[in-house]
């Protein structure tokens, strides 16, 4: 994943000849595919008719008699572009952006000027209507050509790639190599190996396909969420994480992972120092830090307040405006995407659907457009500093899967565009200082299923409720999902550091800041009689009132019957409480299971979890942060579909389908120590072994 560049001892006529045979070579491997390229040239054509036409509307000294000379000009003004803006981006490569855009505006002068004397019908009145009319057509050219390669993924990190060669080009090569990871959230190990059989991820099957990675799974104790997989994965320990949500009673607490405050919370209590980016790493896009130096929307570090970071931070992303143009357009075709394909699921009467809005639409192109480009660009810039780990969670397959289904259209659309960042990644890493070796992997799986209120007309708080005194009140936690704090993310991060970056997020309205932000933690509001705090199809009660863990016996005398209610419902198909004796009990609608002692009566309650379930139920009730109950949403037999108690038909948390079924895929000379891993800290523990693999391979 590495070439070989220039000598930082040749003479200086060699090194630059050595630079722009680079610059050919790159332009030649990043060009747009032989049907991109015939439908831009008849767009671009298009384009450059249509913005002459308005050129020489608003100008009184351009005109353009007839539709033949508007073709003509137009075809000789494509040519004209065209070939500066490759000579011109190709060798003022290494300088400002500006520079080649300035020189551009004169050969755009240049240009109109020579259409008044060689096109029969164009007239040019003057060097200043020249000037004028060169202005505005730089800026319709800019507009309608981001336009046409909107949707061209190489097209746009090229640009990127070869300023950030030309920049690094003296650079030393190093041989050792580095560790790059990308996470796709929420993507389990069957359906990402149906979706190469299916030929939906191209880059990833070609690997498999190919040798160069072998694919396997690992498994995700409970509870299966973002928090505590991440926190596994990049810090090696992820105990007290109860799930994506969870109340601790001695502070009074809601724990959110979504919630910049919570997130820098969890870090600080698990963070030992030696977490996976330890060694000036990166994280990108996750939840917490693995002890990066410097991190990139990392929801751990955006709390107001936070430091800075280097000047690094967005200078590549930021460079142009079209960047904006191309984000916005992008977008907004998301936006007109997701409202079609919703209105299309409720016209097929799919099910199981849920009401998906204007406002989702929104957050799924933030989340599956503005933040898997912004974050491959960080990865890109962080490849060609020659970081040693490099960590990018992708989350957008696992928000929109969340809302559809996981195995849905749309959700898979989402996965495409994800292998197709992949593809740009592995392109870039050709020619960056520092080998890198591509780990991809999942932090759990996720399961489609009915809610619990879809089921049965009421949420789980009203049938807990129902069973308590009227007095006591109950409130259900499910209202922030991951996905819902990507605006914040984003507008923070445009509000670091000094330059553009902060600029623009001071310009930012104010709701933007507060996208999708939640109830803040600290308020002095007094806390509910009861919290239901639910993950997926994994849900914890927690009696506020009472300090500590209560037991079944001590539940059973203050709320008669609830126990027994909970255990009965069809929509629950495990309860676990803890007995005055310290055992964990398991209760189902026709039977029990002990997990201390091992003694059974009746049917087991866990038999539709699948193989390990006891285990993971014995794991999660040790948690200090574990409910006075933990209920499991009911699996059904004959669909494999969870019933999930967050209003989402994907979903993940609990145990039941592949929500617990990860991969990791891996180069074939990097073996797996355990086959398959158990547990996120196993994963830790792995990477960290490869990298002590590759510093003893290749030394430092």
């Amino acid at each position: 994943m590495t070439a070989e560049v220039g000598s930082g001892h040749a003479p200086a006529a060699r090194h630059w000849l050595a630079l722009y045979r680079l610059q050919v070579r790159l332009m030649w491997e990043w060009r747009p595919t032989r049907l991109a390229i015939v439908r831009r040239t008849v767009l671009s054509y298009l384009g450059a008719c249509l913005a002459l036409a308005i050129t020489a509307a608003v100008l009184p000294g351009l005109k353009v008699d007839g539709p033949v000379p508007l073709l003509l000009a137009g075809l000789l003004l494509l040519a004209l572009d065209s070939s500066s803006a490759v000579v011109l981006h190709g060798l003022l490569v290494g300088l400002p952006i500006f520079v080649a855009q300035a020189l551009g505006l004169a050969v755009q002068f240049l240009a109109v000027l020579a259409l008044g004397r060689v096109v029969p019908g164009v007239r040019v009145d003057g060097d200043a209507t020249a000037l004028w009319g060169a202005v505005l057509l730089t800026i319709l050219n800019s507009l309608f050509a981001e336009l046409v390669a909107v949707s061209d993924d190489d097209s746009y990190y090229s640009v990127l790639v070869r300023r950030l060669v030309a920049r690094n080009f003296r650079r030393a090569q190093e041989s050792q190599p580095g560790l790059l990871v990308v996470q796709i959230d929420g993507l389990s190990l069957p359906i990402l190996r149906e979706a190469i059989r299916a030929g939906r991820v191209p880059v990833l099957g070609q690997l498999v396909r190919d040798g160069e990675s072998t694919l396997h799974p690992w498994v995700a104790l409970l509870p299966p969420t973002t928090p505590a997989s991440q926190a596994g994965i990049l810090h090696g320990r992820n105990d007290d994480i109860a799930g994506f949500r969870w109340y601790e009673k001695a502070s009074a607490r809601l724990m959110v992972a979504n919630h910049p405050e919570d997130a820098a919370e969890i870090v600080r209590r698990i963070s030992d120092g030696a977490g996976l980016l330890a060694d000036d790493g990166a994280s990108i896009g996750n939840l917490v830090t693995g002890d990066a130096p410097r991190s990139y929307l990392t929801m751990a570090t955006i709390a107001e307040g936070a430091p800075s970071d280097d000047g690094r931070r967005l200078r590549g992303f930021l460079a142009t405006s079209v960047n904006y143009l191309r984000l916005l357009v992008l977008m907004a075709g998301e936006v007109a995407k997701e409202l079609y394909q919703a209105e299309s699921q409720r016209g097929r009467s799919v099910e199981p659907r849920m009401r998906r809005d204007l406002h989702y639409a929104v957050e799924r192109a933030v989340t599956n457009i503005a933040l898997r480009t912004v974050s491959t660009a960080f990865v890109i810039e962080e490849m060609y500093c020659g970081t040693p780990t490099i960590y990018v969670d992708y989350t957008g397959y696992d928000a929109i899967a969340h809302h559809c289904g996981p195995e849905r259209q749309e959700a898979i659309d989402a996965l495409q565009g994800i292998d197709r960042a992949v593809g740009s990644l592995l392109k870039a890493a050709r020619y960056t200082s520092r080998p890198y070796r591509l780990i991809v992997l999942s932090d759990h799986g996720q399961c489609l299923g009915a809610t619990f209120k879809q089921r049965y007309g009421q949420a789980l708080e009203a049938i807990i409720s129902a069973q308590l005194p009227g007095t006591m009140s109950v409130v259900g936690t499910t209202d922030a999902v991951e996905s819902a704090g990507i605006g914040r993310r984003m507008a923070a991060e445009f509000g670091r550091g000094s330059g553009l970056g902060p600029l623009v997020a001071r310009l930012l309205p104010s709701a933007l800041r507060r996208f999708g932000r939640g109830a803040q933690p600290g308020t002095t509001v007094a806390p509910p009689d009861v919290v239901v705090a639910s993950s997926g199809n994994l849900a914890h009660v927690y009696f506020t009132s009472q300090p500590g863990r209560m037991t079944g016996e001590a539940i059973e005398t203050q709320y008669p019957g609830l126990i027994e209610t909970l255990a009965r419902h069809p929509g629950i198909g495990a309860l676990l409480v803890r007995s005055a004796a310290g055992h964990a009990l398991v209760l189902g609608p026709h039977g029990r299971i002990d997990l201390t002692s091992g003694q059974s009566d009746g049917s087991d309650p866990l038999a539709d979890y699948g193989p390990g379930a006891a285990e993971n139920l014995q794991h999660l009730e040790g948690f200090t942060t574990a409910g006075d109950l933990i209920l499991l949403g009911a699996v059904d037999r004959v669909s494999g579909e969870v019933t999930g108690f967050e209003e989402l038909v994907g979903s993940h948390g609990g145990l039941g389908g592949w929500q617990t079924e990860p991969f990791i895929l891996c180069p074939v000379d990097l073996a797996l120590a355990e086959n398959p891993p158990l547990g996120a800290p196993a994963i830790y523990r792995q990477l960290t072994a490869w990298q002590a693999q590759l510093e003893g391979e290749h030394g430092r």
